[in-house]
């Protein structure tokens, strides 16, 4: 019974040394408590008996001079972090091979740029400056309901402004050639189909983690559904 009393008298200093250590090296019962609670489930039963010891430890913890405070801590094995341990500052060094780097910026032309843009093209505009690189723009306008024709202008000139002049400009929208003809390769390869589902239907199957009934059409009903697809979208 005494080498169980002795134990829990460790744990609790211990406990006790750690909320010290993080509080200018006065420690708190209330916490001491908390800290051995949540982190010693087997110990919850004996909570009445640690309540009434934690006290009495944690006032010769907060009595103990700089250097016996630091004997104790070095006594349990206790490492302190550097709260004032210098930070990475700047731009972290970007892993493999940094030659012919190529970044890019791509937001959507539904207004003028805000800050969250600013985070994402800054730090890639310095990347490319670092290394010598290309940074490409490219307007991410393929959602009609997403766009703002001003934006066009507005972009470059934000951009302009945040001191960032992209090597070269891409328009999404002037690429659907090149995502048709691959959607038919995937189609065609098995990898992709069409989904013919109204909205409500697809969220329904989505929220029941149903897989959608489209997805068991052959390949040449997809085809044909894809060719349906684009004569209709030629249309417009």
């Amino acid at each position: 019974m005494g080498r169980q009393e002795n134990n829990l008298e460790e744990i609790i200093y211990k406990h006790g040394l750690l909320n010290a250590a993080k509080h200018k090296n006065k420690a708190n019962s209330g916490a001491v408590i908390g800290s051995i609670m949540s982190s010693e489930p087997d110990l919850r039963s004996q909570a009445k008996q640690i309540s009434s010891k934690v006290g009495e430890i944690v006032g010769q913890i907060n009595e103990l001079s700089v250097d016996e405070f630091n004997n104790k801590l070095m006594e349990y094995g206790i490492v302190v972090e550097d709260k004032h341990e210098k930070k990475e500052t700047g731009l972290q060094e970007l892993p493999g091979n940094h030659k012919d780097i190529v970044m890019r910026f791509a937001p959507n032309p539904s207004g003028p740029l805000h800050i969250g843009h600013a985070r994402s093209a800054v730090p890639n505009a310095e990347y490319v400056k670092r290394y010598g690189g290309k940074l490409i723009l490219r307007i991410e306008d393929t959602d009609p309901k997403r766009i703002y024709e001003p934006a066009y202008e507005m972009i470059p000139e934000d951009l302009k402004w945040l001191g960032i002049e992209a090597d070269e400009i891409v328009y999404q929208s002037d690429r659907f050639d090149i995502y048709y003809d691959y959607a038919r390769q995937l189609i065609e390869k098995g990898a992709a189909y069409m989904c013919t589902c109204d909205g409500d239907s697809f969220r329904e199957f989505k929220d029941n983690c149903q897989a959608c009934p489209c997805r068991d059409n052959t390949v040449e009903e997809n085809l044909e559904l894809w060719d349906e697809f684009e004569d209709m979208v030629m249309l417009f």
